[in-house]
């Protein structure tokens, strides 16, 4: 990447605001301008014209913070979340309010903020792999191996009669289906079909090959 680009950090902590910039400016040099600010007040203040804006989620210093403060920024430019908080809600939220990036403070390397900042400077979606590994083991301790085989299952284009079989023991139709009730219980946000074969992917516990291959069980 040759042309110059302009990218700001939103970041109450002096020390890591700092430490982020001076990390951004050392892999940029001349042809990136590297801003901070330690509010998104300060941020929209200063007016558009800003590539990325590297924000933290919990921002002491101001109004907006959290959701909001990524739906504020995003309005004018591309965003990645760069935030302590490890959950998949937060993910999602930051997600959903518009963050294209989202790295952790705690689990990344600098290697991974620069690779981050990157892909979303090129309009690519990024996630911190250490992060997904850290929620996905988290998300798999909530479902028992026999949840999380029929989820796989379910995923891989099983009907309830095909999970049924696949299983061994083998179960009935009625308790797979009582099964899927208690994943989506765990994850009220996946009641659709689709939105578990996103989550099975999520996991870990199928690939996105694997899904577009159909797998093809025995039949019952």
């Amino acid at each position: 990447m040759s042309r110059s680009v302009r990218l700001a950090v939103v970041e109450d902590q002096l020390f890591t605001r700092e430490r982020t910039i001076s990390l951004l400016r050392e892999h940029y040099g001349a042809r990136g301008e590297v801003v901070g600010f330690a509010n998104v007040e300060e941020l929209l203040g200063a007016g558009d014209g800003f590539d990325v804006v590297v924000l933290d989620l919990q921002l002491r210093d101001g109004g907006l913070e959290g959701r909001n403060a990524v739906q504020a920024v995003a309005e004018h430019a591309r965003v990645l979340v760069f935030s302590g908080l490890e959950s998949g809600e937060a993910l999602q939220r930051a997600q959903t309010a518009g963050a294209l990036g989202y790295v952790s403070k705690d689990t990344a390397q600098a290697r991974t903020l620069i690779d981050g900042v990157d892909a979303v400077l090129s309009g690519e979606s990024f996630v911190d792999p250490a992060l997904l590994a850290k929620i996905g083991a988290s998300a798999r301790k909530q479902l028992t191996p026999r949840q999380q085989e029929v989820l796989r299952l379910e995923a891989l284009g099983c009907k309830l009669a095909q999970i049924a079989l696949e299983l061994d023991p083998p179960l009935t139709e009625a308790g797979v289906r009582r099964h899927i009730e208690r994943i989506v219980e765990l994850h009220p946000d996946r009641g659709k079909q689709a939105d578990r074969v996103r989550l099975a992917i999520d996991l870990g516990l199928v690939t996105p090959w694997e899904v577009s291959q159909r797998y093809a069980p025995r039949s019952p």
